[in-house]
């Protein structure tokens, strides 16, 4: 599998815009903030194997990008704190990249 991927960002724009007009699956989740303190309610479209995700659903620009290819997902039950109340056994999912050598 290729661990090196060279994209630009008018390429990723171009998907993202793709995404967004083509019938992909898209809607709200929380995703966890990078320095894993919160979760942050973010509007995610999946285009193929690319999943972008934007601050709302009338944003023009994503926000971030992860590159599903070689990677699965993983169902994890778990406590999660939104908005300053915990409630029980919310579902995650996480996204593993597998590399072979």
């Amino acid at each position: 599998m290729q661990k090196n991927l060279r994209i630009s960002e008018g390429q990723l724009l171009y998907l993202a815009n793709k995404g967004r007009v083509e019938n992909s699956i898209c809607g709200y989740l929380y995703k966890r903030s990078a320095d894993m303190a919160k979760w942050q309610q973010r509007y995610f479209v999946l285009y193929q194997n690319v999943l972008f995700y934007y601050d709302n659903e009338t944003s023009t620009r994503p926000s971030g990008v992860a590159l599903l290819e070689g990677a699965y997902c993983d169902r994890i039950i778990a406590p999660v704190a939104i908005k300053g109340r915990e409630t029980e056994k919310q579902v995650c999912m996480i996204f593993i990249p597998i590399y072979n050598d």
